[in-house]
C-alpha cells in the first residue's frame, strides 16, 4: 500500500511539472487471471513520448481471494504504445512486490486493452503458493481529461 501511495505523489508531481504538455489521467479497472481472479482498481497517466508512441504510467491494487485468504497486492507498471490510432499493439510490464510480469496486448484507443503474459516470480507471499505463471487482463481506462 505504500508503493501505491507513493507512486501516487510521484505521479502528481509530475503531472504538475508538464503544464503545456499533453497529458491523460484515468482511473482504471481489470480483471485479471494468474493462478486464481484479481479485480485491479488504480489511476493511471499517459503521455505522449514521441510523434509516434505513448507512454503510460500504472499504480494499482490488485485485490484476491486465493486460498481461502484475501490479500490486496500493490502493482507498478509502464505501459508503451508504438503507432497508436484507433486499435494498436502494447507492451506492458507489471511489478508487484511478488512477481515480474512482462505483457503484451491489443488496446482500442487506450480505453479498453486485453493483454497476455508470463509471471515471473521474485519471491514468495507468505502463507501463499508462488505467484507465477500465465496471465491475461481485460483493463478499462476512464478518462478525467481528454488531451491526449
Amino acid at each position: 500500500m505504500r508503493m501505491i501511495l507513493v507512486m501516487w505523489f510521484l505521479l502528481l508531481g509530475s503531472i504538475a511539472q508538464l503544464q503545456a504538455q499533453n497529458y491523460l489521467i484515468a482511473p482504471t479497472v481489470s480483471y485479471q487471471y494468474q493462478k486464481g481472479s484479481m479485480l485491479k482498481a488504480g489511476i493511471s497517466y499517459a503521455t505522449d513520448f514521441n510523434s509516434t508512441a505513448i507512454i503510460k504510467l500504472d499504480a494499482t491494487a490488485n485485490f484476491t481471494w486465493v486460498q481461502h485468504q484475501f490479500a490486496v497486492i500493490p502493482e507498478i507498471a509502464a505501459t508503451y504504445y508504438k503507432n497508436m490510432d484507433y486499435i494498436g499493439l502494447f507492451t506492458r510490464a507489471e511489478v508487484t512486490p511478488y512477481t515480474l510480469t512482462p505483457k503484451v496486448g491489443i488496446s482500442a484507443l487506450t480505453l479498453v486493452e486485453i493483454d497476455f503474459g508470463y509471471g515471473f516470480s521474485i519471491r514468495n507471499k507468505t502463507g501463499y503458493a508462488p505467484i507465477r505463471g500465465f496471465t491475461t487482463s481485460l483493463r478499462f481506462t476512464f478518462p478525467l481529461n481528454t488531451k491526449l
